[in-house]
């Protein structure tokens, strides 16, 4: 990477802290980079101490905070899916109103929710939890991004963080928890967050991010009766909103404004059953189709793809 491309980088950063109102900590907080990274790279400098700053750095930055200096084979495009989305993302945060937000595998989500934490990071606070997250890793990261200490008994973190959000809210701020992936959320942690619920009340909103399969484990539970599950399930049933999502054709039509082959289009439809499979086929055919310096047709395509 040459040091014109860094000097943009830098100054879209600059630009991007003042838009969002971010001191350096925060900043950092929010690209998730090391604070040194971000005061160097604020002074103008490529370099700590004598140590160069990897371009990687310098590229993490970049996606972060939205800018593009390579050519984007995927951009974003406001479909009704990610509109709903981070909609109800932006309701909670202003009206404080949790809400759970259930959508197909592949209709945006987690693009939503990333894009929303980077234009929105004033005080939102995310998580994207796995099979392997368990109820102490979830509360301690969550400290971690609230700013106390991970020490002591989990009854004993969650009231620190609590403290913290409230003390955040009296001072004005508004505040939101979100979880994506929620349908990887075990029983334990679903139990936590009967607890997380209530300490949040009237502080901090939760926003659950998930598949259908949620709902279908939460009703499961609460139909075996799991202790805590059904006050859960009451906690959160009036939030829930559901992903709607048109026919492929009208959903996809935004994607391929870079093509011009109408059979291709047709064959991208009926090959993928979402937005991301779209991104699979779509972002590395575009890619090998500019490498080789010619246009993306269905012919070029199925020989990439071997169809």
């Amino acid at each position: 990477m040459n040091k014109e491309t860094k000097k943009a980088i830098i100054e879209a950063l600059k630009a991007y802290a003042a838009d969002k109102g971010l001191s350096q900590d925060p900043l950092a907080q929010t690209i998730k980079i090391n604070v040194s990274y971000i005061n160097a790279m604020l002074r103008g400098e490529f370099t700590i101490g004598k140590t160069e700053i990897k371009d990687s750095y310098f590229e993490k930055v970049a996606k972060a905070i939205g800018y593009t200096f390579k050519r984007s084979y995927w951009e974003l495009k406001e479909t009704p899916e990610y509109i709903q989305l981070t909609t109800e993302m932006l309701d909670a945060k202003v009206s404080g109103r949790g809400k759970t937000l259930i959508g197909e595998t592949g209709c945006g989500k987690t693009f939503s929710f990333d894009d929303f934490m980077m234009n929105y990071p004033a005080h939102s606070y995310g998580i994207t939890v796995s099979s392997l997250h368990k109820l102490r890793d979830i509360i301690d990261e969550l400290c971690e991004l609230v700013g106390v200490a991970a020490t002591g008994s989990n009854v004993s973190k969650l009231k620190r963080i609590a403290n913290r959000l409230n003390v955040l809210k009296m001072g004005g701020a508004k505040l939101i928890f979100i979880i994506d992936e929620a349908e990887n959320l075990t029983i334990p942690a679903l139990k936590m967050l009967k607890a997380l619920y209530d300490a949040f009340r009237g502080i901090c909103p939760i926003v659950l991010i998930g598949t259908p399969q949620l709902e279908e484990k939460l009703d499961k539970l609460k139909e075996d009766n799991v202790e805590g599950i059904p006050q859960f399930c009451r906690r959160v049933k009036a939030g829930i909103r559901r992903i709607k999502s048109e026919e492929k054709k009208k959903r996809f039509s935004p994607f391929f404004e870079q093509l011009d082959d109408e059979d291709l289009k047709t064959l991208l439809i009926s090959l993928a059953d979402n937005y991301g499979e779209l991104n699979d086929y779509l972002e590395y055919a575009l890619q090998e189709a500019d490498r080789m310096g010619a246009p993306l047709t269905e012919d070029l395509f199925r020989k990439l793809f071997d169809l």
